[in-house]
């Protein structure tokens, strides 16, 4: 899949089962047929905090770790950069043929965030924006980071979506701007709760941690 690519994703988002996916291609020498990823940079939990990881050609292999809630950036020799934004997942890393490929796999959305190659997701403004509020709720409300280190992927997008729908209830002029988005969440929040209830309740426990919405 990635011998003429440098990158693949599928967001899992809205129009199948799952999983998401991003799949890396590293090379020593760029081809010139495609974007040429050099490094990507994610996140890891480390005793309840969030660490950033950077993966390159030199990066020991095999690989296999989890990996956290926040921004996947996929960079090139020119530092161009791709991203995405992610409620996490595990990545399995190692050196196939005359390259290194990594593959980030999420049992929740992983949407594309811009850069150099593409365009954005529905939803990943959004995420983008929530996710700085977790950012703020890690540095102002105590233990939040480690209750969202701890949480799987499921919990912390039902926690987004949550959020978000009751944001979006009370703010009718978000409706009519962003009617698409707005129809897929009211679809994700009913699934989530019937298929995933335990998580739902519990991304609604740890959305209380976070700050009120603008």
């Amino acid at each position: 899949m990635l011998r003429d690519w440098g990158f693949l994703a599928q967001p899992d988002l809205p129009d199948r089962p799952g999983p998401a996916y991003l799949l890396v291609a590293l090379r020593d020498q760029p081809t010139l047929r495609h974007y040429d990823p050099e490094l990507v940079e994610y996140w890891v939990a480390e005793h309840g905090r969030g660490t950033r990881r950077i993966l390159t050609r030199g990066t020991p292999m095999p690989l296999e770790a989890d990996f956290s809630w926040g921004l996947i950036r996929v960079s090139d020799r020119l530092q161009v950069s791709n991203e995405y934004v992610t409620f996490g997942g595990h990545l399995s890393a190692a050196d196939v043929d005359d390259m290194t490929v990594a593959v980030f796999t999420s049992s929740a959305p992983l949407l594309r965030r811009g850069g150099h190659s593409q365009g954005w997701d529905h939803g990943a403004e959004a995420l983008a924006a929530f996710f700085g509020r977790m950012l703020v709720a890690v540095d102002f409300t105590p233990g939040f980071e480690a209750r969202a280190a701890e949480a799987d992927p499921v919990t912390r997008y039902a926690g987004f979506v949550g959020r978000l729908v009751e944001r979006y209830r009370h703010a009718p002029a978000l409706r009519d701007r962003h009617a698409e988005l707005w129809v897929m969440l009211q679809s994700e929040a009913r699934r989530l709760e019937h298929d995933h209830p335990d998580a739902w309740t519990a991304g609604a426990d740890l959305m209380a941690g976070l700050p009120p919405s603008q």
